[in-house]
């Protein structure tokens, strides 16, 4: 960085014309930014701030003389731009889409529209909806007023919704006009830009950069890694992002990155398990200044180490990217039950496997690889073993492995953590007890199923195949059913919400069936859904289900304490026979 020499001016510019120089252009984005991720709750705040005229932080802009690698906020600028965004991109990225009433591209790669409602009347925002839209009193989407081609023909559209709900007078007129009209003179809110040198380089932008958003939790480590790769191997940033964007589109072959299981990784997913890969390290903070060209030892930097360091990267990157290292990896986590991504509790937890599957490639053979990496990922799923402290926790499980018997060691980690107490007592008295359907607990116990090829309970349809992400029914057929129905636990006298959704008390049933079973007694149902079956056949199904024998002569809570012991020993039996 340049030594007592100012690198910046400051101006202060109307909001308009922030957005009318990224309409044709002339302000875009760097390649070193990430996509836009705000909910629109974040907007609908920024709105409100702007509305009440308080501070909405400064814009950075870099002045570019020459042509550079840039993408575009409006995709259908047609300018060159003159200066890139280097901190203000989600907000000016959100003013943009709701003052020109334009699409954006979000986290997730597709283009959104970005809507949000106010209410005169009350002088609220809020992020808009179907009820909204209904209601008279709001403005569904404000992008209405600020490209009105008449404010008077705007009012009175308002007004005449208005009346129905209000009686209006001479008052409240006057009052409703001014609140629109103050909402619309957002557009001249005054930012304060400061504008970066062109005599700038692109690696002092990327530190100015970094140094600016580290400084709060706008970034986290892969951002400021992603920033890196702009600098010094854009490609390879491209190539992480398109990753991640062609996972979210659907492709009956092996060429992309989409996937059996419909999952969906971030980039910073696809960074964390290239640096797992690649250095051993699983704090991407200390993988930054690895890139930058730091030495540990002496801390120091070295442009002949960041070479090196970034040859490393790039290797493991490829190797991270590569399609049938990603399918195959895949296709194991499918054939252990997780058939669709939203049984897998962990991203983190899913992603450190991926590192330790590819380190494991290069140690054993693929059988004895796909045995072990399918246990470990219901190991870490089960445990939660990447929750709390995940980065030190992949860390010190790099280096256990790094210069040791990969498989040894994996099994001595999970048999150290899975005693008898953990199957006995932990499980079924501990991580058994929730009643949060979407748990970790509750998915594996799924996984386990599915694993098992089990059919939905009095139906000939398979698990696996509801699960399915890509089947998408027109009506549920499907349904979560209380094995002790809700209203007859209510008609008993107990009424605590967390005790009836426990996920011992639930089991899959087809949507008719539980509309049968309605409101009847367990005892009254299982009798009317087995009264043709013999007693051997309905112990069977008891046993196939996880069913305590005689479950309806059970008081309730005697019934989740059983149901509980047998559901932590199916997932045992599942995990041993992986």
């Amino acid at each position: 960085m340049r030594q007592n020499h100012v690198v910046f001016s400051s101006r202060e510019f109307p909001l308009i014309n922030l957005i009318s120089n990224i309409e044709n252009g002339d302000i875009a984005l760097p390649d070193l930014q990430r996509p836009f991720v705000w909910d629109q709750v974040k907007v609908r705040d920024l709105i409100d701030s702007l509305y009440k005229g308080l501070p909405a932080g400064v814009i950075i802009l870099w002045e570019i003389l020459s042509p550079m690698k840039y993408r575009r906020i409006n995709p259908n600028g047609k300018r060159e731009p003159r200066f890139l965004v280097i901190d203000g991109q989600q907000r000016l990225t959100s003013l943009f889409s709701i003052i020109s009433n334009k699409e954006i591209i979000n986290k997730n790669f597709k283009k959104v529209k970005l809507k949000i409602a106010f209410n005169p009347v009350s002088e609220k925002f809020e992020v808009s909806n179907a009820a909204l839209e209904k209601d008279p009193e709001w403005i569904a989407d404000i992008s209405e007023i600020f490209n009105s081609s008449s404010s008077h023909f705007f009012l009175k559209n308002y007004f005449e919704r208005l009346s129905t709900k209000y009686t209006i007078d001479s008052e409240l007129e006057d009052i409703v006009a001014k609140r629109i009209e103050r909402l619309n003179n957002i557009k001249n809110y005054p930012f304060s830009v400061l504008e970066l040198s062109s005599e700038l380089d692109p690696e002092e932008v990327a530190e100015i950069f970094v140094r600016i958003n580290s400084k709060g939790k706008n970034l986290n480590q892969s951002d400021f890694i992603l920033t890196l790769m702009s600098v010094y191997w854009n490609e390879g940033r491209k190539q992480i992002e398109e990753f991640c964007e062609k996972s979210r589109k659907i492709s009956e072959d092996h060429s992309s990155s989409f996937n059996l299981i419909n999952l969906k990784p971030n980039p910073e997913h696809i960074v964390r398990t290239i640096v797992g890969y690649s250095f051993f390290r699983g704090r991407l903070k200390d993988a930054y200044l690895v890139l930058k060209g730091r030495d540990f030892e002496n801390r120091e930097f070295s442009e002949e180490l960041r070479e090196k360091n970034f040859d490393l990267f790039k290797k493991g990157q490829e190797k991270v990217l590569d399609l049938v290292n990603w399918h195959d990896y895949i296709k194991i986590a499918y054939n252990a039950g997780f058939v669709n991504e939203t049984l897998i509790s962990s991203k983190i937890a899913f992603f450190a496997t991926y590192m330790f599957y590819l380190i494991g490639k290069e140690k054993v053979d693929y059988k004895t690889l796909e045995k072990i990496i399918r246990k470990w990922l219901v190991f870490s799923l089960l445990t939660q073993r990447y929750t709390g402290s995940p980065e030190s926790t992949i860390e010190q499980d790099l280096l256990r492995i790094k210069n040791s018997d990969f498989v040894n060691t994996l099994h001595e980690i999970m048999s150290n953590e899975l005693t008898e107490s953990f199957w006995h007592i932990t499980l079924p008295n501990s991580v058994l007890i929730t009643s949060y359907a979407l748990s970790f607990a509750f998915s594996i116990y799924n996984a386990a199923l599915i694993f098992e090829d089990k059919k939905v309970l009095f139906s000939d349809t398979k698990l696996r195949d509801i699960m399915n992400p890509f089947i998408k029914e027109k009506k549920k057929t499907i349904d979560k059913h209380h094995i002790f129905p809700v209203n007859y636990l209510k008609k008993i006298g107990i009424r605590n919400k967390s005790l009836i959704n426990q996920i011992a008390n639930l089991i899959f049933l087809e949507y008719k069936d539980n509309i049968e079973i309605g409101d009847k007694s367990p005892e009254e149902y299982w009798n009317l859904f087995t009264k043709d079956l013999s007693d051997e056949e309905k112990e069977k199904i008891c046993k196939e289900y996880d069913l305590p024998k005689n479950f309806w002569m059970l008081d309730y809570e005697s019934f989740l304490k059983e149901r509980r012991q047998l559901m932590a020993q199916r997932i045992r039996k599942y995990f041993e026979s992986l």
